[in-house]
């Protein structure tokens, strides 16, 4: 199994795809505020991981980067494809079969 169809796969739950939508862009912007206001962006990290690992308690999973750190990196790709629309051609294919 990919790193991304396994990251979509922990993440089926509305509220939990709700919360990563908001967590994965305050995460992510927390490395641009920390060099403004470091004590801000130092306080983003924590609120970020609070609503992923919240998505995952409502969802009654694990996050996705417990079993592999590499899936934080993984997150933003999730989110743009879920945001613009883009299905996996991999899936897509192994529907039509």
């Amino acid at each position: 199994m990919g790193l991304y169809t396994h990251y979509d796969g922990a993440h089926n739950h509305p509220v939990n795809r709700a919360l990563h939508m908001i967590a994965i862009p305050v995460g992510f912007s927390s490395l641009i505020v920390v060099w403004y206001h470091w004590i801000i962006g130092l306080l983003l990290i924590p609120a970020a991981f609070a609503l992923a690992w919240l998505g995952h308690l409502i969802e009654g999973n694990k996050p996705a980067f417990l079993t592999n750190p590499v899936h934080v990196f993984v997150a933003p790709v999730w989110l743009v494809k879920k945001i613009f629309g883009v299905r996996d051609k991999s899936a897509q294919v192994q529907r039509s079969e």
